[in-house]
């Protein structure tokens, strides 16, 4: 009986040697994924800023959002939004410095709830200029008792201004305030590690 205890550890240490010495050779690099960012979802929810309307229905359509830089190089890989209606929305990503689009999907949104569509991953770099907007007559007004809202900081993202235009036209916004926000349009961002 102690000849097979004996017998039988030294096949067990035998075999953690053998694998041991295999899969020093075989070691597998597994790079991890950053945690995901959502700006202005949590801007929200940090209590930065309140709701101070809701519109649904309204008659005027504007392309609203917010312009943005990344202090890190990293990959947008959904785009969001949060309305007071159940719909179809169009949400569209530039590049502000060249003002060309990145991007552009429907996002089908659940009322009041936040709805991503995901998008072939954007790649953006530190310090550019971005701008995130949705199409719509559909939203929520954002304020902080009349403070400014922007820049503002938000994990890797710094939030510099919401920005919008009057109609269905997929223009760039270029009418820029800091004390409002109507909205909400968001981004999935992945920051490099």
């Amino acid at each position: 009986m102690k000849a097979q205890k004996i017998i039988l550890g030294l096949t067990i240490i035998a075999l953690s040697l053998f694998n041991c010495s295999k899969n020093d050779d075989e070691i597998e690099i597994v790079e991890v994924e950053a945690i995901p960012q959502y700006p202005m979802k949590s801007l929200i929810e940090s209590g930065h800023m309140q709701v101070n309307y809701q519109k649904v229905d309204g008659p005027s359509i504007f392309e609203i959002g917010y312009k943005f830089k990344s202090f890190k190089d990293g990959k947008i890989t959904a785009l969001g939004i949060r309305v007071p209606n159940n719909d179809i929305y169009r949400v569209t990503l530039w590049n502000v410095e060249t003002e060309t689009i990145l991007a552009t999907t429907m996002v089908t949104s659940s009322s009041g709830l936040l709805s991503f569509e995901a998008i072939e991953p954007i790649t953006i770099s530190s310090g550019t200029a971005y701008f995130v907007s949705v199409n719509t007559n559909d939203y929520y007004q954002f304020t902080n008792a009349g403070n400014d809202l922007f820049p503002v900081e938000m994990g890797d993202i710094l939030i510099s201004g919401y920005g919008s235009n009057y109609g269905t036209s997929q223009t760039l916004p270029d009418t820029f305030s800091e004390t409002s926000y109507l909205g909400m349009v968001d981004i999935k961002f992945v920051p490099n590690n």
